[in-house]
């Protein structure tokens, strides 16, 4: 070899390996990054409403097309203002993910996306073995367009994108929601398995710190593809470091994709888990959900968490003592994985000073007034910190002033202001309005009708009455406090009429449980106290 070549090849290594240090040293470990992808819903079908728009500087897109309408070009990273995926797609749960990351990790930390998604697409069109078989599932246009705008091998572009990423940041973990497809094929988590497996090689990663996190198809009446959840949940019996978040009452637009609103709360979702798999705990309590003392009432706010708040009865003041019966309380049970310090924080909307202090207790400690809480419409306020060890608790609260509005509790084991609603309480209930010249109930019946579980409370047998105008599917679950399902008590076709289900829960302990009953797109749910023999 020519002495002058071998020197000018050394020389080239070496600029090589210095660049490859460089970018090296550039990456940054607060820039958490997510590798996305998956089909039409991950692509992004929610139009797209002016409070999407707003978005905090440390959620980013690493932008995976050249989009002249958006002034965006491919491999930059750009504020994550959707949408996300391609030039044209929408809102989607990606989204409010990143939303929900950054507004729950403190201020050190970026959150990245990387999102190469495909409408109709078979989950196989990613496995880069075999990936041509499946590159013209659809002859029409708008499926052929979006697969060679990815250069005819998605996965491969996926890499190269998510490689590109690696030089600034770190990748965390991996986001899919696919399925609609490949409905009814039982070998889907295994196909899922091949991908993620490949994607752990290519991209250097470690199977036991990179989760993948799988959504459910929509699931509502007249999906075209709910029957295919029942697949996606065995996800984790074939790839142990998986995660399934759940799409049950997430509203949808038509047969297949959820609405904004629906994307919204599948990406908090998304973003609950994975910060769960971090270590950071946000328990989320809807007041409306606990046990509300009849001086209380609940109303009805688009703008609340829940779509419903709570608000003492005019005219019940007690700011020198918390009242002692049970009818000036709400109390919540709620439990922690944690021995540590968690940081309480609530949603109030209180007019005035007259009307801004509450009494607030844990556990059988004793009741803290908590006065000055004046707020200029729903605002978050911190209202105190407590030591508490893993497992239940109770908090309770009583009132002080009138006329003040609470929405929702959060306690935290980090010390970050939630916002907006926050993420999505796990006990979310249908709420019982109090009357007072607004509808009594959220749901309209059109001839269905759940009622009230007889006798009530009751410590044997009772029984669930319900009236549907037509034969209908049912099912009726049962679920404690927690939002945890304990029982399914119906799962079958009831014929039109009043129908009966009487059953015991002589093995639940003592307390107080929620039935929802869901039959087509009537759902309703109702409270029952379980009394110790």
């Amino acid at each position: 070899m020519n002495k002058h070549k071998l020197v000018l090849g050394i020389t080239f290594m070496l600029v090589v390996v210095f660049l490859s240090n460089l970018k090296s040293s550039a990456q940054d470990p607060n820039f958490h990054i997510y590798i996305c992808f998956g089909q039409s819903n991950m692509e992004g079908q929610g139009p797209i409403e002016a409070q999407d728009k707003v978005v905090d500087e440390r959620f980013k897109t690493f932008q995976a097309l050249d989009c002249s309408n958006l002034s965006r070009t491919k491999a930059e990273w750009y504020t994550a203002v959707p949408p996300t995926c391609q030039c044209w797609s929408r809102l989607s749960p990606a989204d409010y993910f990143g939303r929900t990351m950054v507004a729950n990790l403190p201020d050190s930390i970026t959150i990245g996306i990387v999102n190469v998604a495909i409408g109709g697409c078979d989950i196989r069109l990613f496995d880069k073995d075999i990936y041509e078989d499946y590159d013209s599932t659809y002859t029409d246009s708008w499926f052929t367009d979006k697969v060679e705008a990815y250069e005819w091998n998605p996965y491969q572009y996926l890499i190269d994108l998510a490689k590109l990423a690696q030089q600034d940041g770190v990748i965390k973990g991996i986001l899919l929601h696919q399925g609609e497809t490949n409905t009814g094929q039982a070998e889907w988590p295994t196909y899922v398995k091949k991908i993620y497996n490949d994607m752990l090689t290519d991209l250097s990663l470690d199977a036991e710190s990179t989760p993948i996190l799988a959504g459910e198809v929509l699931d509502v009446a007249g999906a075209c593809c709910s029957s295919m959840n029942s697949i996606i949940n065995r996800l984790p019996d074939t790839i142990p470091n998986s995660f399934v978040i759940s799409s049950d009452n997430l509203t949808g637009q038509d047969y297949a994709h959820f609405d904004s609103e629906g994307y919204r709360r599948f990406g908090r979702r998304y973003a609950v888990q994975m910060l769960s798999i971090m270590g950071y705990e946000a328990i989320n309590i809807e007041t409306e959900c606990g046990t509300v003392g009849e001086s209380w009432k609940t109303k009805k706010d688009a703008k609340a968490s829940n779509g419903a708040y709570i608000t003492i009865t005019d005219g019940m003041v007690s700011t020198s003592s918390a009242p002692t019966d049970a009818a000036g309380t709400v109390e919540m049970t709620f439990s922690v994985s944690k021995d540590t310090t968690y940081y309480l924080f609530c949603r109030f909307d209180n007019p005035g000073t007259d009307a801004d202090a509450y009494w607030v207790k844990v556990d059988d400690g004793e009741y803290v007034l908590y006065d000055n809480l004046t707020t200029s419409g729903w605002e978050w306020i911190e209202l105190s910190s407590f030591d508490l060890t893993a497992g239940n608790h109770t908090l309770s609260l009583a009132y002080a002033e009138d006329s003040g509005k609470i929405d929702k509790l959060v306690l935290k084991n980090a010390q970050i202001t939630p916002v907006d609603v926050a993420e999505e309480a796990p006990n979310l209930c249908t709420p019982e309005i109090s009357a007072s010249g607004i509808t009594d109930k959220i749901n309209a019946d059109n001839g269905y009708s759940l009622e009230q579980n007889y006798p009530n409370p009751f410590n044997g047998n009772t029984t669930i009455s319900f009236k549907m105008p037509q034969k209908t599917y049912v099912s009726l679950k049962l679920y404690n406090l927690l939002g945890v399902e304990i029982a399914e008590l119906a799962g079958r076709e009831f014929q039109a009429g009043k129908n009966s289900i009487e059953f015991s829960l002589a093995e639940l302990s003592e307390g107080t449980y929620f039935y929802t009953l869901k039959a087509g797109k009537y759902l309703e749910t109702r409270k029952m106290v379980l009394l110790a023999d």
